[in-house]
């Protein structure tokens, strides 16, 4: 365990300091298997630090450089919401995380998962793209469009990597759009094959803090997202805790 995690750590450095790493690459810096190399590469792909190119070359992934949470405020919401989550977790008996958006990222702050093997694992801790996952896609919806642009289509998102094309960028707008008026964003299959997400916004608990409820389920139960009563239960989810943020 102690030489994987080394491994991992090693990795991290790699990527830091040298920008791309390839697997036979990363298993001879590092000093082990290829297969070795392989598997580590893809855990912190999975948890976001790592992510792979069209050339199969792994670069820095968004949890590489992120500021921390502000922990307190989120901390005191968790707190006061979280029997709400698992009531409701055990209502659905789907997962469901609480999300929140630094700039083109989301985090997953915390996860509740049901107590059943089929249900969708834990995603706490993970940082991915905002514009892939249901609950970055419902928090981005709610900017406007001059502070869209600033995140996707300025010089300073060239230099970081997440400019936008026009054709990209108007592609996002539109599903933001959507998002917006249908009150949710779904995100189908973008961050994991065999999930899909559907995310929907709450209130914050202050001013800069940018929350959102994510229901994870495997691709052969997505049906639940187009059913109108499943959509009814989670927006009575959302007011429940809305309400206990307004009466804080």
């Amino acid at each position: 365990m102690l030489g994987s995690v080394d491994g991992a750590l090693q990795l991290l450095q790699l990527l830091r300091d040298e920008g791309s790493l390839r697997v036979m690459t990363a298993a001879e810096r590092v000093g082990v298997s290829r297969s070795t190399a392989h598997r580590l590469l893809c855990m912190l792909t999975y948890r976001g630090f790592a992510v792979q190119d069209e050339d199969r070359v792994y670069r820095p992934g968004p949890g590489m450089n992120v500021p921390p949470v502000r922990t307190g405020a989120i901390r005191e919401f968790k707190s006061r919401t979280e029997q709400h989550f698992l009531d409701f977790v055990a209502e659905i008996e789907q997962t469901v995380s609480l999300v929140t958006r630094f700039g083109t990222t989301s985090r997953f702050i915390e996860t509740y998962v049901p107590r059943r093997s089929f249900a969708v694992s834990s995603r706490r801790g993970q940082i991915l793209p905002a514009m892939l996952t249901s609950g970055g896609k419902m928090l981005l919806s709610l900017l406007p469009d001059a502070a869209l642009a600033q995140l996707y289509r300025s010089d300073a998102a060239a230099r970081s990597g997440t400019r936008l094309s026009d054709a990209q960028f108007r592609t996002l707008t539109a599903e933001l759009r959507r998002a917006r008026d249908q009150g949710h964003a779904l995100n189908r299959e973008a961050t994991e094959r065999g999930v899909w997400a559907l995310s929907m916004p709450l209130r914050p608990p202050e001013p800069g803090i940018w929350l959102a409820f994510a229901v994870a389920v495997p691709a052969e139960k997505s049906e639940l997202f187009s059913d109108e009563a499943f959509l009814e239960r989670c927006r009575e989810f959302k007011r429940r805790v809305d309400h206990v943020t307004a009466s804080a």
